[in-house]
């Protein structure tokens, strides 16, 4: 009766042992693969994180451009270097428009009050400008004025690599003489002789 009572404890005991260690050892595998498991999952996704909140200051690229502003007097455009910020040409020459509100001292702004660049196109080389009614109808400078704000426009879009003419549109429509006498049926191209040695 003895043996029999310690052998059926016994094997009560070697169940209970063999129970245990099996739960231990189910249960280390879980707990050492979540933790591994978990820094990989995290670490990529701080990773993607740090290069994703660098990426937006990256992708913000300056391009130098050359902006002609007419003398005081008319006698010739001068050109300054600006920097601005933008990627693709169109981006670009409407940047570009708005440095024409910024003269230096001593030059001028050549953009009639109120113009605006409605559209922009680069197709061919040629940029196509959309202007507003107001460039038109704001300006009041004659035959040299009229010199002075188209070049300052043309000779500044054509320092960029890709621009080689410029055709203007008032409201979407092409006009003999955007401005009075000088020709824009066709596109406009490059006047080396208004720009100032300096």
């Amino acid at each position: 009766m003895n043996l029999s009572k310690h052998r059926g404890l016994l094997l009560v005991v070697s169940l209970f042992l063999l129970l245990s260690l099996f739960v231990v050892g189910c249960g280390t595998p879980k707990t050492s693969t979540n933790p591994s498991s978990t820094p990989s999952t995290t670490t990529p996704n701080t990773s993607e994180q740090g290069s994703d909140s660098t990426k937006p200051s990256t992708p913000s690229p300056t391009v130098k451009v050359t902006v002609y502003f007419p003398t005081s007097d008319a006698t010739g455009l001068v050109p300054v270097e600006r920097t601005v910020t933008a990627t693709a040409n169109q981006d670009i020459i409407r940047a570009l428009f708005k440095e024409f509100s910024t003269p230096p001292s001593g030059l001028v702004a050549p953009l009639p009050k109120g113009t605006e660049l409605l559209d922009v196109k680069v197709k061919d080389g040629i940029a196509i400008l959309n202007l507003s009614k107001n460039f038109k109808n704001n300006f009041e400078g004659g035959a040299t004025g009229e010199q002075m704000v188209l070049y300052s426009i043309v000779n500044s879009l054509t320092s960029l690599p890709d621009v080689k003419s410029v055709e203007f549109l008032l409201e979407g429509e092409q006009t003999v003489a955007i401005l009075g006498s000088l020709d824009t049926s066709t596109p406009v191209k490059r006047n080396e002789r208004l720009i100032l040695k300096q």
